[in-house]
């Protein structure tokens, strides 16, 4: 039975696939290939562009930084310490660098840890599929084995050896106990190539892939170390990944502004209605007020058109106070209507006045959005031409720097053929480890042709041996 490994916090989807095959209620059905694409040409494309250099000299924003029960994975010594105290199930500790190549090459530099089980596993997991159901995994022992699995929905196939064996593949290159493996997987979509120390190792076609995650597999109880983590590419997949990238964050940024704008315009459509609510209720306020203006309007034209009747049919004798004491009545009447003609005229500006400030503020809101939106629009144009900027002058003080560094080696060769002669003369000097006893597998039949050479890191040659 081959479990699925556990993934870090960074991939929660991948986390909950394969945790469930943690509670030994699944068995991985294992199906065996013999051999992949015999005599297949090994990938030649030219990986010179750096898109990741991790050589684990602090804490590192790049991998995780775990510490519990289960786990400990720590940069120590200028090296990734790795633990999986757990007793029967792995774990995957992927880096946060998000790779979006279709072409690439991992180079990098992995050894076992000294413990009692003699068990222990570890290797190098990548093309981590972003749904969690696809994944390669080359992995080693102390018995100087390999194997190459895929991740196959919730289930692991082999790639390498057989069923009998679990995929163990039996070879001379691997390194001896406790010394590290130099691992070199080249990446050209849909094919892969494996070194290791320098030597080839399978080939094989992996359809279907996009680009994925990567780091590393460790195995239950097991402990480990990596010296380094390096990720190269082509200039052409350095670029269209770019590119890819860009595109991505450009449709975030747009879809981000869009619903930000949505927000806005949701936002000042409830003024709106909030002030077209106020109009409608001043308006109907007003229309009370001029009802019952109208209603006082026609009682005192009812009593007017009383008192002219009255003078004209009653009061034709009346004596003269009694007619100016009317008259002074009637226009004290006409006065008041006057006045009452004055509110309701003052009430109908009113209302004019209220429209037109409705208006106003209409027009004054969809200013300021628009307004708004070029500002925006300025802002955001700016911070791109001045990113443009920093890019370009950040890429010719990285070609200056490396033109000079290229002229100083130049102008000193000793000093790199003193280095070299010191480290071979090391391991020169180094006693010969006796190899364990060998286990019954059928022997790799290597490929003699070389891999290209791993950098060098001057800083680390004395540091073979753990």
């Amino acid at each position: 039975m081959t479990k699925a490994p556990v993934l870090n916090r960074n991939y929660d989807d991948i986390i909950t696939i394969l945790n469930r095959m943690r509670n030994g209620f699944t068995f991985a059905f294992v199906l065996w290939l013999p051999f992949l694409s015999v005599g297949q040409t090994p990938i030649s494309l030219e990986f010179n562009e750096i898109q990741l250099r991790e050589e684990f000299t602090d804490k590192s924003e790049n991998w995780p930084y775990l510490t519990t029960m289960e786990n400990l994975y720590v940069p120590d010594k200028d090296e990734y310490f790795m633990h999986r105290r757990h007793k029967s199930t792995p774990y995957a500790i992927l880096t946060d660098w998000k790779n979006n190549l279709s072409s690439f090459n991992i180079i990098t530099a992995l050894k076992l840890g000294p413990t009692e089980d003699e068990n222990q596993t570890a290797g190098i997991i990548f093309l981590v599929q972003p749904d969690g159901k696809g994944a390669i995994v080359f992995e080693f022992n102390k018995f100087k084995q390999y194997r190459i699995k895929q991740l196959v929905g919730a289930y692991y196939k082999f790639l390498s050896g057989d069923a009998d064996g679990n995929g163990w593949v039996k070879s001379s290159v691997l390194a001896a106990k406790n010394d590290y493996n130099e691992l070199d997987i080249r990446v050209q979509l849909p094919q892969i190539d494996i070194y290791v120390n320098k030597k080839f190792i399978q080939s094989f076609d992996l359809m279907d892939f996009k680009p994925g995650g990567m780091g590393y597999l460790i195995g239950p109880d097991t402990k480990a170390k990596s010296d380094y983590f390096y990720v190269y590419s082509t200039a052409e997949a350095s670029v269209e990944a770019e590119l890819e990238s860009k595109k991505t964050d450009d449709n975030k940024s747009a879809l981000a502004q869009l619903g930000k704008m949505r927000y806005e315009l949701e936002q000042e459509k409830r003024s709106l209605k909030e002030c077209q609510m106020e109009r409608q209720q001043a308006v109907t306020v007003l229309e009370d007020e001029m009802a019952k203006l109208r209603q006082s309007n026609d009682r005192l034209g009812l009593q007017n058109r009383q008192l002219h009747e009255f003078k004209d049919n009653v009061l034709v004798e009346v004596d003269e106070d009694v007619f100016l004491t009317l008259a002074e009545n009637l226009k004290a009447e006409i006065i008041k209507n006057g006045k009452l003609d004055s509110q309701v005229q003052v009430y109908r500006d009113s209302l004019k006045y209220t429209h037109i400030k409705y208006n106003k503020l209409k027009l004054a809101l969809l200013d300021k959005a628009i307004d708004k939106a070029e500002k925006e629009k300025v802002v955001r144009d700016q911070k791109e031409s001045t990113d443009t900027k920093n890019e370009i002058e950040s890429e010719l003080k990285d070609k200056k720097m490396n033109a000079e560094q290229e002229k100083w080696e130049v102008s000193h060769p000793n000093i790199q053929a003193k280095l070299d002669t010191s480290f071979i003369s090391g391991l020169k000097s180094e006693p010969k480890k006796e190899d364990p006893a060998p286990i019954s597998s059928p022997e790799v039949s290597e490929d003699e042709s070389e891999a290209r050479p791993l950098p060098v890191k001057v800083r680390k040659a004395q540091k073979k041996q753990d």
